[in-house]
């Protein structure tokens, strides 16, 4: 470890130190004991002679849940040798609303990014000031942003503020192969290159300058795939594999193709059809399918060189190494593809964590979502957000002791919602638990309800069964509750849901 980064303290000022490091943590409440991997832990205490730890994260694009499965070296990486946090959710599964949740730890009704597109949507709906790199640069960290930022982010937004280091994708975005960096110096165009690959150089680069400094460091590395691709013509079609990757996985077998709800349409209690739509295509999917897990293999060997490049640095020991998606993907189930849909597989995301004191190989059942990353951030490094926090520190569950008592254990409902273009730009906002799904219109007509102990694949529409007229009052009761919520009151204890009775 660089000595610099060791600071030498005189006696005169020791007491003062210490006083102002036990006061920040005491503000920043669960801040105070930090994981170790091994001795003291970077950044324990926030006092005098403390080392703060480097926070990366690296973020794929639609990625599902079972997809990860596809990518050993990330699962021996970051699942073998640290926490897999298996009931992990986007709660607002779009790109540009997620992506926004991330660099500002808020929910849409307070960062003001509720769709990709329209007025409430895309890049100029966010207000660039005080996001995430502004609070770690103002902590004295080094920062670095690598890859796909918020949609519609173009050559004509530049460098976003709080980064040292800027190489976002700002031209030909969706294309795999013709693109353009926006850098700090100008534009950096590629032709005929794989964005997967620039993304991991661009990464490697980064870590390598910023490990230099001696100081501490904040990188997100954002890859494209395994998001489609938009051809010249604006067609989407499936991503593109790197030219070691054409040809593989020719057999791969969709696992959506094995769940009852596929190809299947939702009813209501009495058996109904709520919305007919057309059956899917399966050759048509399968093929996506197996393009899309082609496209991770190169992502898939970025993180494993970005374990190398923080390994040659002298970093590793030192760095939190997070690995998500920014939403799940539906995948023909309920006859629906995409996201932007309150259904579990577009909700969950892949989340593993490696760091100083994750136990390695361990596995976490407690709900967690993308909003409480920020805040996770914030206070594994001491760094203080310069937003109110929506999200609550998953630090006691990266330190491995039993959770009981902390914020997230607490928390028993979790705000769940998407946009859309027109209006107001709200559509379904709702609740989920551990069991059960509710959401609504803004109008609150069109309510759904799912059991996901009785139905986890979401078949049948409780919303209107008299069985479950007292669930749907209390879950409602918690939507108005939760509907403008602002960091503490999202993250509420509401106490037991009724049991359905028998209609």
């Amino acid at each position: 470890m660089p000595t610099s980064r060791r600071p030498v303290v005189l006696a005169a000022v020791l007491a003062l130190v210490v006083a102002l490091g036990a006061l920040g943590a005491s503000l920043l409440g669960d801040v105070g004991d930090r994981p170790v991997r091994g001795g003291d832990a970077p950044g324990a205490g926030g006092g005098a002679g403390a080392e703060r730890p480097n926070i990366v994260l690296v973020m794929t694009d639609d990625q599902t849940v079972d997809e990860l499965d596809r990518m050993p070296l990330t699962r021996r990486a970051l699942a073998d040798g640290g926490m897999e946090l298996t009931q992990a959710l986007s709660p607002h599964p779009l790109c540009c609303p997620a992506r926004a949740e991330l660099v500002t730890g808020q929910y849409a009704q307070n960062n003001g990014v509720l769709h990709n597109n329209g007025p409430h949507g895309g890049v100029d709906a966010l207000d660039p000031d005080r996001t995430l790199g502004e609070w770690f640069s103002a902590a004295g960290y080094r920062t670095a942003f690598v890859g796909k930022y918020l949609n519609k982010y173009g050559v004509g937004h530049g460098p976003q503020p709080g980064w040292d280091r800027w190489s976002a994708l700002g031209a030909g975005t969706y294309s795999y192969r013709d693109f353009t960096f926006v850098e700090r110096d100008g534009l950096d165009r590629h032709r005929d290159s794989y964005v997967t690959e620039v993304v991991e150089e661009k990464t490697n680069e980064a870590v390598r300058e910023l490990a230099a400094t001696g100081d501490p460091f904040l990188v997100l590395s954002w890859h494209l795939a395994p998001h489609y691709r938009f051809d010249d013509r604006g067609r989407r079609t499936p991503p593109p594999a790197a030219a070691a990757d054409r040809g593989r996985f020719a057999s791969a077998r969709p696992p959506a193709f094995d769940k009852p709800s596929f190809d299947r349409e939702q009813t209501d209690a009495r058996g109904r059809v709520e919305v007919r739509r057309p059956p899917r295509h399966r050759a048509r999917l399968a093929a996506e399918y197996r393009a899309r897990v082609r496209s991770l293999q190169a992502v898939d060997r970025a993180v494993a060189s970005l374990v190398d490049t923080l390994q040659e640095t002298g970093e590793w020991e030192d760095t939190y190494l997070f690995f998500t998606s920014d939403n799940g993907y539906v995948f023909g189930e309920h006859r629906r593809v995409g996201k932007n849909l309150l259904l579990e597989e577009a909700l969950r995301v892949p989340l593993l964590v490696a760091g100083p004191g994750v136990p390695e190989g361990s596995v976490s059942d407690v709900p967690v979502t993308l909003v409480d990353l920020p805040a996770t951030f914030a206070a594994l490094a001491d760094v203080r957000p310069q937003r109110l926090q929506d999200g609550v520190s998953l630090v006691p569950l990266l330190r491995g002791a039993d959770p009981e008592g902390s914020a997230v254990a607490a928390r028993d409902t979790v705000l769940v919602q998407t946009g859309r273009t027109e209006g107001d730009g709200w559509d379904l906002r709702g609740v989920r638990t551990s069991r059960y799904l509710f959401a609504a219109p803004p109008d609150g007509s069109g309510q759904v309800l799912h059991d996901l102990r009785r139905d986890p694949f979401q078949l049948v529409d409780r919303a209107g069964d008299p069985a479950y007229s007292a669930v749907r009052a209390e879950l409602s009761r918690r939507r108005e509750a939760l509907l403008t919520c602002a960091g503490p009151s999202c993250n509420r204890e509401f106490g037991p849901v009724p049991e359905p009775g028998t209609g």
